[in-house]
């Protein structure tokens, strides 16, 4: 290949928290890109050994690259002092790592997982001076705000903006998913000219399968129900307990919620909801799995809670798009899946104060205006989110 015969001897050091054999969006994301990216790199990733939850793969996997693996304590994704913790600790290694064996002028590739690595990068570059781009997926402290973690009053939260808003300008270049968090950076004072727009894309493996979704769930009779489905993290910003406060109230029997995933409010939803006979909380599948419980679904919902703009793009609204189905989106109105959806017809989205609009939007869904989107659906995925352009959008701006 030209491009890795021009490329081939530069060094590029990634860094994440996450990382194969770990199956997590973050975790596929940057195990794809580095696969990506070996062939015109010399590339070392630095990673710990964490498994985030029980999305594992056993498959062992021959890299054309080096793998450092940090050795982490046990972490609960679903505890906020664990997680914190973990994030210390995480954040020391990878960086002390990456401080001895990092020189000056050679390339750092980071995601901002875990939280904490922004600063302890930024920090380390005033010593060394390699180049460096930021994958931003979280935009912290912003996000302890809709989680409930955070007030925007107090002094712990105004002395981290600071830390955090001048570690974000440390870095050269950043990629961010959508157009939203484009500007929460600049507001940061992160220069316009160093932020780059590149989203995720579907997985290349996904299929249309040809099987009986009642069996697959464990759902009896779902032959005449339209079944609304999410799939993914069930935690704090995805303000999964007020839509299903909508959709209890509409009362329809021919309307089936599915959840397939964990989270932090797992708990308290399976508590409020869990004896409804028309909602079913399934628990982790593997990622291999997706394009049966996507197929399984109707209508995928995607929600980020109220305040979340800018905060976050879900990587699987681009799956779903994959499958044909439309996409269902709550949350808050201008940020990158409502004007994606707006703009090219994909589905449907509303603003958490639109809630009587939501409950009449589910009151009077048909068969009919669902099966509308499977090939504009697919049609789009293959024509913006498609892997092999994304990846290069990637390699140019790291390349650049």
């Amino acid at each position: 290949m030209v491009r890795g015969d021009l490329e081939k001897m530069r060094k590029l050091f990634i860094v994440s928290e996450l990382f194969f054999p770990n199956k997590t969006s973050t975790a596929y994301i940057m195990t794809e890109l580095a696969n990506y990216l070996a062939s015109s790199y010399d590339v070392s990733v630095i990673t710990t050994d964490m498994k985030y939850d029980e999305n594992v793969s056993t498959q062992i996997q021959n890299t054309p690259y080096k793998i450092t693996r940090k050795s982490v304590g046990n972490v609960n994704k679903n505890n906020f002092f664990s997680r914190v913790l973990g994030a210390v600790e995480s954040s020391v290694l990878l960086t002390h790592n990456l401080y001895k064996n990092v020189k000056n002028n050679e390339k750092v590739f980071v995601v901002t997982n875990p939280f904490l690595i922004i600063f302890f990068i930024a920090f380390l570059r005033l010593f060394i001076r390699f180049e460096y781009t930021l994958l931003v997926h979280d935009v912290f402290p912003e996000n302890t705000i809709p989680a409930g973690l955070k007030s925007k009053k107090s002094f712990s939260y105004k002395l981290l903006k600071i830390i955090f808003d001048w570690s974000y300008r440390k870095a050269d270049k950043l990629i961010v998913l959508g157009e939203d968090m484009k500007q929460l950076l600049i507001q940061k004072g992160v220069l316009d000219s160093s932020i780059n727009i590149i989203p995720n894309w579907y997985d290349d493996d996904l299929i249309l399968p040809d099987f009986n979704r009642s069996e697959y769930l464990g759902i009896p009779n779902l032959e005449r129900k339209i079944v609304i489905g999410f799939a993914g993290n069930i935690g704090r910003v995805q303000g999964l307990d007020d839509f299903l406060e909508s959709f209890v109230k509409v009362n329809d029997n021919k309307l089936v919620f599915v959840a397939v995933g964990d989270g932090a409010m797992i708990g308290d939803l399976k508590e409020k909801y869990g004896s409804k006979n028309n909602i079913y909380f399934l628990g982790n599948k593997p990622r291999n799995e997706q394009s049966y419980f996507l197929n399984s679904f109707d209508i995928s919902l995607v929600t980020l809670a109220k305040g979340m703009y800018g905060l976050g793009v879900p990587s699987k609204s681009y799956n779903i798009l994959k499958t044909g189905k439309p996409i269902l989106y709550i949350g808050d109105s201008t940020s990158e899946i409502d004007l994606m959806i707006k703009k090219n017809g994909c589905g449907w989205s509303f603003n958490w104060e639109e809630k009587a609009q939501l409950r009449t939007f589910l009151a009077n869904i048909k068969a009919c205006d669902i099966n509308k989107f499977k090939i504009k659906n697919q049609e789009l995925a293959e024509s913006k989110f498609n892997s092999s352009s994304i990846k290069n959008q990637f390699f140019s701006v790291i390349n650049k």
